[in-house]
């Protein structure tokens, strides 16, 4: 069997509560939010063990911190704002791999189909591949050895409905071949998660069993058999 030439980095914190997931806090608890935010990793890997790519974690740890334990290869991201993370992951991945693309760990609708999908247009010659989110943002970034530029993740306004835009804005400026995936949506506040639980409900979407027994525990997705 050959080697994987394309690697899909995960970029995540610790579960730690407080810190991850806060626009959650409210709607559930700091502790039940980051939960939610190792079961969102957790089914993200698993999905992701079939593609015929190999996938590494890029963790938001202290400097002086130990990486946290798992059954994948691990790095610290670097500091910075999200696009120099971003690069740096990227780059340094690039290195060992042919097509890079970096997510989230909080994509429960993120398919290991769509990430081979990226990559196919990778190989097939686009330079940088976007995975659209409906907050105007993206989910997904992939990138080749010789389209990597700083100048992708510079000056973008992180955090709002601008950064897909002003990502492809640099693309044009660089000359950059560019394709889009299916948009998806993001899992940042109460809104985003009710939605989620309804999909889960409705069986519809990639599989998610840690996060569904979440869900259903906490009465936000009605447990079959129960009245």
């Amino acid at each position: 069997m050959r080697e994987p030439r394309s690697c899909l980095v995960v970029f995540t914190k610790p579960a730690r509560p407080g810190l991850v997931k806060t626009r959650l806090v409210g709607k559930l608890t700091a502790e039940r939010a980051a939960l939610l935010q190792g079961a969102f990793l957790e089914d993200l890997l698993v999905r992701m063990e079939g593609g015929d790519f190999q996938t590494r974690l890029a963790w938001a740890v202290e400097s002086d911190e130990l990486l946290p334990q798992s059954r994948m290869e691990a790095f610290r991201q670097v500091e910075g704002d999200l696009g120099d993370r971003l690069f740096s992951g990227l780059n340094r991945m690039l290195a060992e791999f042919d097509y890079v693309a970096a997510v989230g760990s909080d994509h429960p609708d993120l398919s290991e189909t769509v990430v081979v999908e990226a990559f196919d247009k990778l190989a097939a010659g686009t330079d940088v591949v976007l995975g659209p989110a409906s907050d105007g943002g993206y989910y997904l970034i992939g990138v080749t050895r010789s389209s990597l530029q700083k100048e992708l993740f510079s000056d973008v306004d992180w955090s709002t409905d601008r950064v897909l835009e002003q990502t492809l804005e640099r693309c044009q400026n660089l000359g950059a071949r560019v394709e889009t995936l299916v948009y998806l949506e993001d899992v940042d506040t109460p809104d985003d998660l009710k939605r989620l639980a309804g999909r889960l409900a409705r069986g519809s979407g990639p599989s998610n069993p840690k996060t569904q027994s979440l869900l259903m525990e906490w009465g936000m997705i009605p447990v079959q058999g129960r009245t």
